[in-house]
């Protein structure tokens, strides 16, 4: 398996601009996969490091080990957002959450964004949408999808991965005769953590302690729980995490079903399977837990795997890439005439004749949390330094607070506004971002603001969507978004 590192094209500020001609036109001229089925899997608060195939050393997932030693696997992905909804629009417009949604709370496509299902469709493709969460029902979500079920009618239900991907083989047996796309989104391992026996047994046999419900128990209670000695180490955060891991475990097999079936189907030699994230979670790092506070690593790098054995050769790649940088790969790799708006990424792969090869040149990455009432953030990444500024910043103990102020009276962001708060890391000495460098390298701090406003010089104000309705609330509530 080859190891890649940064190659030959240099992409300018936010990965450069991937601009083609909208429509069916002609296809992109040497694309290896044109005519391929796609399914792109998107899995709630997954954290890269949590898989066995990015060296996490709890056997987590095996099936997608198996598929990352046979696809093409970038280790240093990052997802738009650390927020379901702002990712999962980014994930599907290849644009930022300020230019192809409606920011914040309530995030969704804009209906003038371009839009992943739109295009496949536009393209000749029988098109699904199919979920496990319901925060992805705002039709904005599901623009030119043929079929779109959401599986859960509420919230907080683990376990029903199995049923997703029984529902995705159904559309694929059904639409086995043509070209078919589908966008999968699994819930587990996101909150509550409340895996099935037989997979918590898969890695202690000894009793956990009673489980603490994130948003119930730990969230409410953290600076008590904390001078307790809830932490690493201790038995109860230790029991959270290890309910986290079994639930990627499950998800984990629902893919090996789902892959399982498209080969019984006779369907796998010519799917493209991509594998992704919306987002992280924290586990204490940086003295929070859960996902959309912060822009922090481990809510931000997420898996990508591509996977195609007989159209694209195994490879690892180094370099820093951008969930944006989805869409673009996929049209390029199907042969799909990209749209006329701007995306905001670029291509993974360099195309020739039948062949594919994942090429990735210096790039900038940025990453937005524009949740008003929330600790509002963009992140940017050049090289290994990463700078971060935030319009607006709670400390851990204020943020169970704010959520409980709810989302209705939260202004809306200023994007030309100076950030309150501001730090610097280099992420190649210190991964784990826990030595803010802005006071003692001035001058890349200064880079990074000139990055970001550079960013933002070409981006409209945020669209922050509507106030959220009541029955929404309830229903954020109860999935335990207070």
């Amino acid at each position: 398996m080859r190891r890649l590192g940064s190659a030959r094209i240099a992409l300018g500020l936010l990965g450069g601009l991937f601009l083609a001609a909208c429509g069916r036109g002609p296809s992109v001229p040497a694309a290896p996969l044109a005519g391929f089925n796609l399914v792109l899997v998107n899995i709630d608060a997954l954290r890269a490091d949590h898989l066995g195939f990015e060296g996490y050393a709890r056997q987590t997932s095996p099936f997608l080990d198996t598929l990352a030693a046979r696809g093409v696997v970038f280790d240093a992905a990052h997802a738009a957002s650390s927020y379901t909804r702002e990712s999962v629009a980014s994930l599907l417009t290849g644009q930022l959450p300020s230019h192809g949604g409606a920011a914040g709370w309530n995030a969704a496509p804009a209906p003038d964004a371009p839009h992943l299902g739109e295009i496949l469709r536009a393209a000749g493709y029988r098109t699904g949408f199919f979920s496990n969460t319901v925060m992805l029902r705002n039709p904005g979500f599901t623009r030119g999808f043929d079929e779109v079920q959401h599986l859960p009618s509420s919230w907080n239900v683990s376990g029903e991965g199995p049923r997703l991907s029984e529902r995705a083989l159904r559309f694929a047996r059904d639409n086995a005769s043509r070209r078919f796309a589908m966008y999968l989104h699994y819930l587990d391992p996101h909150a509550p953590y409340e895996p099935a026996p037989e997979l918590v047994r898969r890695f202690t046999s000894a009793e956990l302690p009673p489980n603490l419900d994130l948003y119930r128990d730990v969230e409410p209670n953290l600076s008590a729980l904390r001078a307790s000695g809830f932490g690493p180490g201790e038995a109860r955060f230790e029991a959270m995490v290890l309910r986290y891991d079994a639930e990627i475990a499950g998800t984990d097999a629902a893919i090996a079903q789902l892959v399982g079936g498209l080969e019984a189907l006779g369907l796998a030699d010519r799917t493209l399977l991509v594998v992704t994230a919306d987002h992280g979670e924290e586990f204490l790092e940086h003295g929070w837990v859960e996902h959309g506070w912060t822009l922090y690593e481990e809510s931000l790098r997420v898996p990508l795997l591509f996977y195609a054995p007989r159209a694209l050769a195994p490879a690892r790649v180094a370099a820093r890439v951008s969930a944006l940088d989805v869409v673009p790969s996929l049209l390029g790799l199907l042969g799909i005439a990209a749209p006329s708006a701007r995306l905001d990424g670029a291509p993974l792969f360099s195309l020739d004749p039948g062949a594919a090869t994942p090429e990735v040149g210096p790039r900038v990455q940025i990453a937005e949390l524009l949740i008003p009432f929330r600790n509002p953030a963009r992140a940017v990444t050049w090289g290994d330094a990463k700078y971060l500024a935030a319009q607006r910043w709670l400390a851990p103990e204020a943020r169970y607070a704010a959520d409980q102020a709810g989302a209705s009276g939260a202004p809306p962001l200023d994007p030309a506004a100076p950030p309150s708060h501001e730090e610097l890391y280099d992420l190649a000495t210190d991964p784990g971002e826990t030595r803010d460098q802005l006071a003692a390298a001035p001058e890349r701090g200064r880079e990074g603001r000139e990055r970001l406003a550079a960013s933002l010089g070409a981006a409209p104000a945020p669209r922050q969507a509507p106030v959220v309705p009541p029955e929404e609330l309830e229903r954020l509530r109860a999935l335990g978004y207070h």
